[in-house]
């Protein structure tokens, strides 16, 4: 059997074409748990991650759904550090979550939590970060973040030329027992080998609050927000942020993070006149 292309991928439903039904159901739901990935969902993708930030208009709308708890908790899942993430999202919000880490760092709803495995895996990482340095110290455009449990090397910037050999360099590099390589979206990621993923932290977080997957909604962009998706199935409002014949679980799609914005508005417009 060929393999499916994009092209034989069904076009994801633009989340405008599903306002009413989302209408109809968010009207029926008690209490609501919005989360969302960082880079590529709320911010726009850049060149160096230090100089990501939410997209202008994300702060106002937050601040209103935030505005909303008890009936709507808001949660942020994201590949970068939490004491990065906490900074970048921002203070003075309440019934907020936040994972660093894809998960393996929870604070908020008194889930206050670090891995255990990411923390025992602290030595072979600064070891491993070591190596990372020496290996792609000649090519440019390389920026390799140490996020404590886990390390990532971004080559955003990288010359097209330079693609090959940087990989060729980091898959020189032997792994130390215990840790992983995850692709993404121009980034090489290694991280403890553990049942752990976004998906598990989004469980770990509806098992705190005693939410079914019904009353999720989840925006995502890149492949560990899969997992996630994953977990919510066909019950959960799942919005992929990209292109609509992406090749993604999701149920539903926003172009762009400023896409993603006008989708929150539509959410908190629906919240507020129920």
């Amino acid at each position: 059997m060929p393999a499916t292309t994009p092209a034989d991928l069904p076009l994801l439903p633009h989340w405008t074409t599903q306002l009413a039904a989302l209408r109809q159901r968010l009207r029926q739901v008690p209490r609501l748990l919005i989360v969302s990935d960082f880079d590529g969902t709320l911010a726009p993708l850049v060149d160096h991650p230090e100089h990501a930030a939410l997209h202008p208009t994300v702060p106002r709308v937050l601040k209103k759904l935030a505005a909303l708890h008890p009936r709507v908790w808001l949660c942020f899942l994201s590949g970068r550090e939490l004491a990065d993430l906490t900074a970048r999202i921002g203070g003075g919000m309440t019934g907020v979550i936040l994972g660093g880490n894809h998960g393996m760092e929870l604070s908020g709803a008194g889930l206050d939590w670090t891995h255990p495995a990411g923390i025992a895996a602290r030595p072979c990482l600064e070891e491993l970060a070591g190596k990372l340095r020496q290996a792609v110290t000649d090519i440019t455009g390389t920026v390799i973040e140490d996020k404590g449990v886990a390390l990532t090397l971004h080559y955003r910037r990288v010359p097209a030329a330079k693609l090959t050999a940087l990989h060729a360099a980091v898959e020189a590099i032997p792994l130390p027992a215990g840790i992983l390589r995850h692709e993404g979206k121009k980034v090489i990621e290694f991280r403890p080998q553990l049942d752990w993923h976004k998906g598990q932290a989004l469980r770990r977080i509806m098992q705190r609050l005693g939410m079914p997957s019904s009353t999720v909604v989840y925006l995502g962009d890149d492949l560990t927000d899969e997992d996630a998706f994953r977990v919510l199935k066909s019950t959960g409002i799942t919005v992929h942020i990209g292109p609509p014949d992406a090749h993604t679980l999701a149920r539903l799609h926003a172009h762009d993070p400023g896409d993603a914005v006008k989708f929150l508005k539509a959410l908190t417009e629906i919240l507020t006149t129920a």
